[in-house]
């Protein structure tokens, strides 16, 4: 399981500022031309070789971002993390989802191909590598059961502000996570999609999208996802990314990170 180099995204800024914070001997690369430019952050995180890359949001920026990650830097594993909406109603705010598959909900090929099958490919539920799956897992169930209550009690986290929030004793589920072009903000589309998906955990805009990438290329992808809302937007979106998610990035990569 011992990892070289590993690759680290996130679709927002803000899920990316503290990690990028704590990356040591960072060397900056820009690819790409005018407000197509990304920066891949080179350098060492957590006492581990790693680049660091802000994607944008959606599905074609997220597999442009990984491709040149992985035709350019040579990493043997992919961490991509950030925020989703809950699907299951046994989730919420605050909570982690890692991602054991991963289906684009809005492809529909059919009659020629099964639904929300990747034509050509034969998959419908990209599937994670086990054994990191667990590992993250692990890592996730460790910073929030040891690691958050030190931070909270340091003063790193506000506790009022995840009170306001409605999180006190945030837990991780693995499961299958639901991928789309559309930011799911509404009751009454989320509820189609746990019709659609019963399986599905929670719905976001990229991971899925990374992981085709990833499976046709035979590199491990970790997908990491932490509750913003139960994809209904009733929260303060940005606040609760920049106050909370952002630390439960940084949190549960640098446990996961350091085992790797």
């Amino acid at each position: 399981m011992k990892i070289r180099r590993i690759g680290v995204i996130g679709a927002m800024h803000q899920e990316v500022a503290l990690l990028r914070r704590d990356m040591k001997h960072v060397d900056e690369e820009s690819v790409g031309k005018g407000k197509g430019v990304r920066t891949y952050c080179h350098g060492t995180l957590y006492g581990k070789e790693a680049v660091l890359v802000f994607s944008r949001w959606g599905k074609v920026a997220s597999a442009s971002t990984v491709t040149t990650l992985i035709e350019t830097a040579d990493v043997d594993l992919v961490l991509f993390t950030g925020v989703a909406g809950a699907i299951s109603p046994n989730l919420h705010i605050g909570d982690v989802v890692v991602g054991t598959q991963l289906v684009q909900h809005d492809l529909d090929a059919r009659p020629l191909y099964a639904r929300y099958e990747v034509p050509d490919l034969g998959v419908e539920h990209v599937p994670a590598e086990p054994a990191y799956v667990e590992l993250a897992t692990k890592s996730a169930e460790r910073y929030l059961s040891v690691d958050l209550p030190t931070e909270i009690r340091a003063g790193t986290i506000d506790s009022g502000v995840l009170a306001e929030f409605g999180i006190t004793r945030p837990k991780v589920q693995a499961g299958l996570i639901a991928t789309g072009d559309q930011f799911i903000a509404d009751s009454v589309l989320r509820d189609r999609l746990q019709v659609n998906l019963p399986d599905a955990l929670c719905v976001e805009m990229e991971g899925a999208a990374v992981a085709q990438v990833c499976y046709e290329r035979d590199i491990p992808l970790v997908v990491v996802r932490t509750i913003s809302d139960k994809a209904d937007h009733h929260v303060d979106f940005v606040k609760f990314v920049e106050t909370v998610a952002s630390h439960f990035t940084c949190g549960i990569a640098k446990a996961f990170i350091a085992q790797v």
